[in-house]
């Protein structure tokens, strides 16, 4: 992502998420959604069981994981064409075989 583009993300009850502190990263997932919009906050259950309410606009906060598994990556490259997904698999697949 270029430095001029605007990080606008939802967040939704069940998200994994990272933030990355002055003591390392912290690993939790979302458990309430306080405000929402650009300016909104959500409130995050980290691993050792502390809660801490975070502003979404936040540029250490990344998503891992979508509470349905999908990551953040997925999510920006949209849906991807499975048939296209597969002819690349058999066309390195063939290519392998010749290389032999």
């Amino acid at each position: 992502m270029s430095g001029n583009q605007k990080r606008t993300f939802e967040y939704r009850i069940g998200d994994e998420i990272s933030y990355a502190g002055g003591s390392g990263m912290m690993y939790g997932e979302v458990v309430r959604i306080v405000t929402s919009g650009e300016a909104g906050a959500v409130e995050i259950e980290w691993e050792d069981g502390r809660r801490e309410i975070k502003k979404v606009r936040d540029q250490a906060i990344r998503l891992l994981r979508r509470r349905g598994g999908v990551s953040e990556a997925d999510e920006q490259r949209g849906p991807r064409d499975k048939k296209q997904h597969d002819r690349d698999i058999s066309e390195a697949y063939r290519s392998d075989l010749r290389k032999r």
